[in-house]
């Protein structure tokens, strides 16, 4: 055995379980891992001062010495000026026994009440009795001291003390509490301690700003509740609890070291911005398709003032919207004391239009079918010209001209005759085939023009049609109005609505998105999601690794005895089971005791990635429980022999053996075990003891002579 001198206090070091070079002396930290025979059991690693770690660089997202935060004390304060203190050793497992009923998992509630949660989960008789809690951490020479009072019912109050300096301790009343604030601000002052980063922006920091890790997503990793440490589907503390598993996944990047404060917050601005770039995009076309329908029912509105006098022509047909708008601004603006004309000599001319157009549609779909006809006939004819030019080409190779017969090579009058007779048939079909390819494009282009001038007398057709429609509406409601003025008065009320709401609603938007796009780039570069996810590959397979050779030293059974451990920062857990390479989801691995070594592994390998990561996470883990799997629950203290199988005995010692030698592979590394089971064979786990509350003794978190707080 080996003493080793740590950032704050002296461990001792197993020599036999360490390689040579074990011992970092320029940063006093341990830097490589146990070696077991001729293997590596757990990866030899060394963090440079840049952050990286072997080959893969991380965020150094603390930049203090690699020293980690310890609760020194917890005290409650009852009326009277009565204070219950619980201190604890920093460095090394504390343990307290004893009965149930006495308060031994409240500490894991009062430390979490002072870490700011909303809720105070304390349990009624420590309410009843109880006005105030606090949580002295130490750092080195550094103290925190966090105060709170409690309330009788209901949630947690919005009052916090918060004091940093040296040489501090915890006042004797709840009145010597200091440094009064509220609960963000002291939030927040408990991040800055433990060295969770923020940004300059205050508006980043706001409550609100989700992504953005705060001292609330800690505490997952600092508590192994009683309800989670045989859990076979909840896999860290709160994770069960919809409001807080959106905020624990979100941030675990983070405290694996993927990504930093600012890129985290980048990410989400990000998203942001794609999500409102999206919007304009798609508003935009919107008002594209809309624009077709604001013309249409400008010109009825036009129409019909037209058709009382309120104007005195209507304006082109290719009159633009804008033209169109501002026209209609001005019948808006002039009211009902323009000058009348009648309707009568617009509707003629519109009808005459309409006839017109009618009967031009009615030509060009004729044209357009006898088009198609003659395309479809002639297509037919090349064919077959075609055809015979290829077979008359076969007897090209005959000497047509050299005045022989083509049949038998001899000189008359017949064989003559006949090579000119094949001659102009090839000739003739020759000017056959160049007729049809020089028809075809003109037919085709014909046949478009066509197309287009049906298309434009159409959407003529429909604006003459709706102009008519309008003038139609105008006869039909003044025919039941006193007079002239009122029906240009329901007229002008018509434009001044349609320019108040539809017409705003269709305004093409003048927003600039070429800033947009330009941050949204440079968003993208800080980001660097491809980085980000190579880092967070390597943090989960390196607490795979850590949690593999860690379950490999716990008690387990089939399928979890020599299975690997796969993490991901879903966060979930799976088992690689060593004699199929079955994978097998938490659920399916069974048994109390493979669930209680899952968790503990896991637990102690994330603390030891923060502790190589540097990661404001404090050096802290309580446990509520370790027997849970071998005694019943409920009772007393119970003692080793108690337990019904030596199977048991022995599987619940070398459970105490691993968390006093991981705590002790671990520099800063805090545990407080609250247990049932007094381990008296085990020196070490008797001398960690800080507290037997049995029936016997009478003790318990809160003293019973403590009065009620009424």
């Amino acid at each position: 055995m080996v003493l080793f001198k740590g950032s704050r206090s002296w461990k001792c070091w197993d020599h036999r379980a360490w390689s040579p070079g074990a011992l970092d002396n320029a940063g006093g930290q341990l830097t490589r891992e146990p070696q077991t025979g001729d293997q590596t059991s757990r990866a030899a690693r060394q963090l440079d001062g840049q952050g990286r770690f072997g080959r893969i660089y991380f965020f150094s997202i603390r930049s203090d010495a690699v020293t980690r935060w310890n609760v020194r004390e917890i005290a409650l304060y009852g009326v009277g000026a009565r204070r219950r203190t619980i201190e604890f050793d920093i460095d090394k497992v504390n343990v307290i026994t004893g009965a149930s009923g006495t308060g031994k998992s409240a500490i894991i509630d009062a430390i979490d009440y002072c870490l700011g949660s909303t809720d105070c989960r304390l349990p009624f008789f420590v309410r009843g009795h109880a006005v105030a809690v606090a949580v002295h951490w130490v750092l080195g020479d550094s103290d925190l001291i966090v105060g709170r009072k409690i309330p009788e019912s209901g949630s947690g109050t919005n009052q916090m003390f918060v004091r940093t300096g040296k040489n501090l301790r915890l006042p004797n009343t709840s009145e010597g509490l200091e440094g009064p604030t509220n609960r963000d601000t002291a939030r927040a002052m408990i991040e800055k301690s433990f060295g969770i980063q923020d940004t300059d922006d205050p508006a980043v920091a706001a409550k609100s700003e989700k992504g953005r890790a705060t001292i609330r997503d800690v505490t997952p990793y600092l508590f192994l509740s009683g309800d989670i440490i045989i859990s076979r589907e909840t896999l860290l503390h709160d994770l069960h609890r919809p409001e807080k598993a959106r905020d624990i996944k979100a941030t675990m990047p983070y405290f694996l070291g993927a990504v930093n404060q600012t890129s985290v917050l980048a990410a989400r601005r990000l998203r942001q911005l794609e999500a409102a770039l999206g919007r304009i995009e798609r508003e935009a076309k919107a008002q594209e398709r809309s624009q077709g329908l604001l013309t249409q029912r400008s010109i009825a509105l036009l129409t019909q003032a037209e058709g009382i006098g309120l104007i005195a022509e209507l304006p082109s047909s290719d009159a633009s919207d804008q033209l169109l708008l501002d026209q209609l601004r001005g019948v808006a603006e002039n009211g009902v004391l323009t000058p009348a004309s009648g309707d009568s000599e617009t509707r003629a001319v519109l009808e005459e239009e309409r006839r017109q157009l009618v009967s031009e549609l009615q030509t060009l779909r004729e044209k357009r079918q006898m088009l198609r006809r003659t395309i479809r006939e002639a297509a037919g004819y090349g064919t077959a010209v075609s055809g015979q030019s290829h077979k008359l080409k076969l007897v090209e190779h005959l000497k047509l001209g050299d005045g022989r017969c083509p049949v038998c090579d001899a000189e008359n009058a017949a064989g003559l005759a006949m090579a000119e007779q094949i001659q102009n048939s090839l000739t003739i079909v020759a000017h056959e085939v160049l007729a049809v390819d020089v028809m075809r494009p003109r037919l085709d282009d014909h046949s478009g023009h066509v197309e287009n001038q049906i298309g434009s007398r159409s959407g003529r057709l429909r604006e003459v049609e709706a102009q008519l429609s309008g003038l139609l509406r105008v006869e039909e409601e003044s025919a039941g109005a006193a007079s002239l003025l009122q029906e240009r008065a329901r007229v002008v009320g018509r434009i001044d609505q349609f320019l108040e709401t539809t017409a705003r609603d269709y305004e093409i938007s003048s927003t600039n998105t070429a800033s947009l796009e330009s941050e949204i780039e440079n968003l993208r570069d800080q980001v660097d999601p491809q980085a980000r996810r190579e880092r967070l590959r390597d943090a989960e397979n390196m607490v795979s690794n850590f949690a593999t050779d860690m379950l490999a030293d716990l008690p387990t059974e089939v399928p979890a005895t020599g299975a690997r451990v796969v993490f991901s920062s879903a966060p979930s857990l799976s088992l690689i089971e060593p004699t199929r390479r079955a994978v097998l989801a938490m659920a399916e691995v069974g048994s109390d005791q493979n669930y209680l070594a899952m968790h503990l592994a896991l637990s102690f390998s994330l603390q030891k990635l923060f502790e190589t990561m540097r990661a404001p996470v404090p050096g802290l883990l309580v446990i509520d429980q370790i027997s849970r799997p071998y005694y019943p629950k409920g009772g007393d203290e119970k003692r080793l022999k108690e337990m019904e199988k030596d199977d048991d005995q022995v599987a619940m010692q070398k459970i105490v053996r691993f968390l006093f030698e991981e705590t002790a592979r671990r520099a800063g590394l805090q545990v407080i075990l609250i247990e049932h089971a007094y381990i008296e064979e085990d020196p070490e786990y008797v001398a960690a003891v800080k507290g037997r509350w049995t029936k016997a003794s009478g003790v318990k978190l809160i003293p019973s002579d403590w009065p009620n707080r009424n």
